[in-house]
C-alpha cells in the first residue's frame, strides 16, 4: 500500500539548521554566533514556506497523531495534514510525467 499522508509546516528543528546553515561561514564569537542562530531560527519558522516534517503515513489520523506529538515534544508552526494526489495543471488537466507517461503525483491539502 502506498503512503498518502504526510505534515507540511515548520518545525524549531528544521528552522534551527537552516539558521546554521546560511551562517555556516560567519566570524563571529559562539556566543554572538549561537544568539544569532537561534533569532533567525524564529523568523524562519513563521516566515518560510511549509515544507514536509513528517515521515509519510497509510491514514490521516498517523498525520494528526503526529502533529500532537510534535506539539508536545517540539515547537511546530501551522502545521497541516496533506494528501497524495495527481498533480493538475492551471485549466484542471492531470499533469503527465514525461519520464513515466503516468500521471504526475504532488501534495494537497486534506
Amino acid at each position: 500500500m502506498m503512503s498518502a499522508f504526510c505534515v507540511y509546516g515548520m518545525t524549531l528543528p528544521v528552522a534551527l539548521k537552516r539558521a546554521e546553515a546560511k551562517l555556516r561561514d560567519s566570524s563571529i564569537t559562539i556566543e554572538e554566533w549561537n544568539a544569532k542562530v537561534r533569532e533567525m531560527a524564529e523568523n524562519i519558522l513563521v516566515q518560510a514556506a511549509p515544507t514536509q516534517v513528517s515521515p509519510t503515513f497509510d491514514a490521516p489520523q498517523f498525520a494528526k497523531d503526529w502533529i500532537e506529538v510534535a506539539r508536545k515534544t517540539s515547537r511546530i508552526y501551522a502545521p497541516k495534514v496533506m494528501v497524495r494526489k495527481p498533480k493538475k495543471d492551471k485549466h484542471g488537466n492531470p499533469v503527465v510525467s514525461k519520464a513515466t507517461g503516468l500521471p504526475a503525483l504532488g501534495w494537497e491539502s486534506y
